[in-house]
Order: structure tokens, then C-alpha cells, then sequence
């Protein structure tokens, strides 16, 4: 393992303990069999944390440019075109991604090589009008053409004004599809997609040397359904001058809710990988099994180590215990009726 990197993150979910339960295939890596990730976010880069080979040929192992579009520039390849923003270095899709399945001598993400298709949906990690209209494209077309079980969304707005999104999320609800979005710190408002009743809004923990807070404060906590790590977590970054021009890989900390979502998607790939049989009887592919990972989340989450706000039902990520725990029963009166396209504020 990297010598450099700090696992806090992984320990603190107790995502280590269910990385030792994975299947492995005879070279020792994870089989995650027909599990794939849809990463709605900036894109890709050709970094090596996330598979590529040095050089201007060859093709990452688990990350899937070859399957997925950039509906944010109408382009077919979703590479990153690493766009300086006023809010944002570029090169956030990379951030995110390695975080989650990032896998060479400098890190380990908290899924290894878990396979991932790129969505590029925006320049950063706030979304705007064309943004919200590009991840809906993405996530029908990571659902209809990828068969993606799972869908990352490490950006968000606390206001949308087009239901292309929501509508998306509702499809993804119905197949059974798992939304995991960004709780966001932009104000104190939870963003969209994760505000959508129908998506896992995931929370941030902050840890301070030996302490613990959380990341940001929100106004409400009814949108948190759980909350994990977001500072400091080790992660690939693209280095670039100040006219966005790549100057080469690098690696280091950051933070922000966006890397909480990977401890979330991450649980999720491993309790589909671990139960797979199991789910596919209970709930088939349909919003049953959307549900059953929201109350299992509940169900299992632990202390979060500081004293949660009043009104906060949401506590730590505890992915040994979820992927440990009988699978609830789920009825028909557990269907959120609260669409998400109907939510444009």
C-alpha cells in the first residue's frame, strides 16, 4: 500500500474490513464480476492512478472512456478538457474518481479498480442549467446502454430550474438503480441531486488530528441519509498552471462532500458484489433495491464520534455492518412517491 497515504477515511467507514471480504481473482485483484459505476462528473484523465498507461496509448483496465460521453460539450470521448473555473482547479472527475477506484504505487482508492464508466456533465463541481440537462443524459444512457447499477454524483446546486435530472433519477429509482450524490458545502442548503428523495445524499466528516466534526452545517438534515468522510482524503490530482495548460500528475489531500459519495458507491459496489444472489431475489431490479440499501444504511450507521445537530437522523457509515446485515423486507408503502422531477426550485 502507499506509504504516503492516510486510511483514516477507509477505517473510519470500515470500508478496510469489507475490502478483506471481496472475492479475488487468481492475480489477487478484486473480481467485482458485472458491478460497473457510472461517473457523472468532469471526466477523465489519462492519470495513471486510474489505470492509463504512461504515454498517449493504451486503455485503463477499469475505467471505461470507451463506453462513455461527454453530454456536457456533445463530444463521444468524455475526457477532460481540465477547464480552470472561478470556483475550481481542473481536473475534478480525477480527483473523485481515484479516490473511489484509484489503484497504483501512490494510492489505493477506497474500491480498488472498480470498474467505472466516465460521464463528462461539467467543467466543476457546481451545476448549472446545460449541467443538469447533461447528467440526465448520462444516466439513462449509463442505465440503457452500460447497465450501470450504481451512479456517482460528486457535484450539485442547492436550486435547479430543469427537471432533465430529476427525471433521470426518478428512471434510475424505478430500474433499481442506486443515485449517490453530494450533500455539497456550497451554502447551507443540501444541492441536488442529492436534496432529490429518490438519491443517497451523503454528509461530510471532517477529522482533526485525534477529533471530529462535520464537514458543513446544514439549515435542515432531512435530505443527509448518511454522512462519511471528506477531510482530508488522499487522492490523484492533474497539476496545471494557472491557464488551465497540464503540467503533469500529482497526488495529495482534499476535501469536500464530493469525497464523501466514493465511501457510499463504494459500499454500494461491495454489498451488490457480496449479496449479489441474495438482492436479485429479493427485489429483482426494481426500486425495492434502491430502498433496501437506504434503510441497511440506517440501519447500521454508528456513532459519528461528535455530538450531531438536534434535528440530524444520519449518523456514520458502517459498510462491514451493512454488508453483514439481513436484507430487509421492503413493501410497497416504502415507494417514495416524491418524484424527483418535480422538485425545481
Amino acid at each position: 500500500m502507499p506509504a504516503q497515504q492516510n486510511f483514516w477515511n477507509a477505517q473510519y467507514s470500515r470500508l478496510d474490513r469489507v475490502l478483506a471480504q471481496m472475492p479475488r481473482r487468481v492475480d489477487g485483484r478484486v473480481a467485482w464480476g458485472t458491478v460497473r459505476v457510472a461517473h457523472c462528473d468532469t471526466g477523465y484523465t489519462r492519470h495513471p492512478a486510474l489505470g492509463f498507461p504512461a504515454g498517449a496509448s493504451g486503455e485503463s483496465p477499469w475505467v471505461r472512456r470507451d463506453l462513455g460521453r461527454d453530454f456536457f460539450d456533445g463530444k463521444t470521448d468524455p475526457k477532460d478538457p481540465l477547464i480552470r473555473t472561478p470556483w475550481q482547479p481542473p481536473g475534478h472527475g480525477t480527483r473523485t474518481a481515484s479516490a473511489l477506484s484509484g489503484d497504483d504505487s501512490h494510492i489505493q482508492g477506497l474500491a480498488p479498480r472498480l470498474p467505472i464508466v466516465p460521464y463528462r456533465v461539467n467543467d466543476d463541481s457546481l451545476i448549472g442549467t446545460s449541467s443538469v440537462r447533461a447528467i440526465g443524459r448520462a444516466i439513462r444512457h449509463a442505465i440503457d446502454e452500460n447497465r450501470c447499477q450504481i451512479v456517482t454524483v460528486s457535484l450539485g446546486f442547492p436550486v435547479v430550474s430543469e427537471g432533465d435530472m430529476g427525471e433521470a433519477v426518478d428512471y434510475a429509482y424505478e430500474k433499481g438503480v442506486i443515485v449517490v450524490a453530494a450533500c455539497g458545502q456550497m451554502t447551507n442548503k443540501v444541492s441536488y441531486p442529492a436534496k432529490h428523495r429518490r438519491a443517497i445524499g451523503v454528509g461530510g466528516v471532517w477529522k482533526r488530528s485525534s477529533d471530529y466534526r462535520i464537514y458543513y452545517p446544514y439549515e435542515s438534515y432531512a435530505r443527509v441519509d448518511i454522512f462519511a468522510p471528506a477531510k482530508p482524503i488522499w487522492r490523484a490530482d492533474v497539476d496545471c498552471d494557472d491557464q488551465g495548460n497540464f503540467q503533469g500528475w500529482k497526488y495529495g489531500e482534499g476535501d469536500g462532500t464530493s469525497y464523501a459519495v466514493p465511501h457510499v458507491v463504494a459500499t454500494a459496489a461491495m454489498w451488490l458484489v457480496l449479496r449479489g444472489p441474495e438482492i436479485a431475489a429479493k427485489y429483482g431490479s426494481t426500486w425495492k433495491r434502491v430502498e433496501a440499501f437506504r434503510r441497511l444504511l440506517r440501519l447500521t450507521q454508528r456513532v459519528l464520534l461528535f455530538q450531531a445537530p438536534p434535528d440530524c437522523a444520519a449518523r456514520a457509515l458502517d459498510a462491514d455492518a451493512l454488508v453483514r446485515r439481513a436484507l430487509p423486507n421492503i413493501v410497497d408503502t416504502d415507494f417514495e412517491a416524491d418524484r424527483a422531477a418535480d422538485d425545481r426550485f
